[in-house]
């Protein structure tokens, strides 16, 4: 195994936020990135970074890198692999179509008799492996999450298949949701993305470092690190720091969290946000995607971005 390019610390689960926040403020130098249960972390690292790259050499190129031009030039391209992946998911799921219609046949009656049952109407043809909905203003909205809650609720009592305390949280989220509008996205704080569910400590990675938006060329363990060059990702850590004053909190394999001290005030700029993020191969952020308007970003203080 790699030996670990920085100190751990353990914070109380209890208290992670504060603790964080206090090292912040009373170790400068220092910069904290929560990393989840210690021995999972030490697992993913060692399975995770075959070689580790100079930190120093991965800033020294990002200081080189005009994001806004890096960015500008990277977005044609991906337009065009997009169509190109579109056309091919399109013919593919047009196959498939065909393939599964004497299966969507035989389970009909069975479909229709849950329709009755729940008063949700089910989908009457299976989903094929791509789903590639029509675009443009006309195209059907999705459902909110507490009509996709309400209906998986509906459906796990009919069949009989979730026990009492998974039907009881399920209940818990839509009545939390319906009594605080918190509207149809729902995403986690990127810090209880990462607290265990048994465990009172949570790992601190202390990086040495003189800016926030440095730290990410230390952290090699996850997909965003071999998703893009990494010193093109440090340098969008760094447009992300001095534009919005955003700092990386957390990190696991699949995602990072940010804490941010200025969030964007219009959904322009969270657009702008997120399109620099998908280019960088990101697959949701505040469990937004492609072609979404940016809403979750304006005047929030905290982003959980993933990569699948």
């Amino acid at each position: 195994m790699i030996s670990l390019p920085f100190s751990l610390e353990q914070l109380p689960v209890s208290s992670a936020d504060e603790s964080l926040h206090r090292i912040m403020q009373d170790r400068p130098g220092l910069v904290p990135v929560l990393l989840g249960d210690a021995d999972v972390f030490s697992v993913e690292w060692a399975e995770c970074v075959d070689e580790f790259e100079d930190p120093d050499a991965i800033l020294a190129e990002a200081g080189t890198i005009d994001v806004d031009e890096w960015f500008a030039a990277r977005r044609p391209e991906l337009a065009h692999a997009e169509a190109e992946m579109e056309g091919s998911l399109k013919r593919f799921n047009a196959i498939w179509r065909v393939l599964i219609l004497p299966y969507d046949a035989l389970v009909l009656p069975v479909r229709l008799l849950r329709w009755a049952v729940t008063g949700t109407r089910p989908a009457l043809l299976s989903s094929t492996p791509f789903d590639i909905g029509p675009l443009g203003d006309d195209a059907p909205q999705p459902a909110s999450t507490v009509e996709t809650l309400k209906a998986q609720l509906a459906e796990l009592e009919f069949s009989g298949e979730g026990s009492d305390e998974e039907l009881r949280e399920i209940r818990d989220v839509i009545g939390a949701i319906e009594t605080e509008g918190t509207g149809h996205r729902i995403y986690p704080d990127p810090i209880d993305y990462l607290t265990p569910r048994h465990g009172d400590t949570l790992a601190a990675g202390l990086i040495a470092t003189d800016a926030p938006w440095k730290s990410a060329a230390w952290l090699q363990h996850g997909t965003y690190a071999t998703s893009v060059p990494k010193p093109v990702l440090v340098a969008h850590c760094r447009w992300l720091w001095e534009k919005y004053g955003a700092r990386i909190i957390t990190a696991s394999t699949d995602h990072l969290g940010f804490e941010v001290t200025r969030p964007p005030e219009t959904e322009e700029e969270a657009r702008e946000i997120l399109s620099r993020f998908f280019v960088l191969c990101a697959d949701e952020v505040n469990a937004e995607n492609r072609g979404t308007d940016g809403s979750s970003l304006v005047g929030v203080s905290r982003w959980w971005v993933w990569w699948d």
